[in-house]
């Protein structure tokens, strides 16, 4: 997992060519989370000091589109109160 540093790129590009829609699965389990693009892994990282918190999509630098957004809440594991992010009113 993440053997390239803390921020480290995806081992393998597997965007599909600009108009066509990219399929991103992330998967998140007490501190390690796997990414999949379009049915293949590429990215993780393991031991992350936030379990628990927001989702973020962004772009960096170009306009992107979101569509059929899924989320599915798994089963609580072990979090210490530090390891989550603040509850917002």
């Amino acid at each position: 997992d993440n053997p390239r540093g803390e921020r480290s790129m995806s081992i393998e590009n597997l965007c599909k060519p600009r108009g066509e829609w990219n399929t991103y699965t992330v998967v998140a389990v007490d501190g390690v989370i796997k990414l999949a693009v379009n049915g293949k892994f590429v990215n993780g990282i393991s031991r992350s000091t936030q379990k628990k918190g927001y989702l973020c999509l962004e772009s960096e630098g170009a306009e992107i589109h979101f569509r059929n957004i899924k989320i599915m809440e798994l089963p609580p594991g072990v979090t210490s109160p530090e390891q989550a992010a603040p509850v917002l009113d």
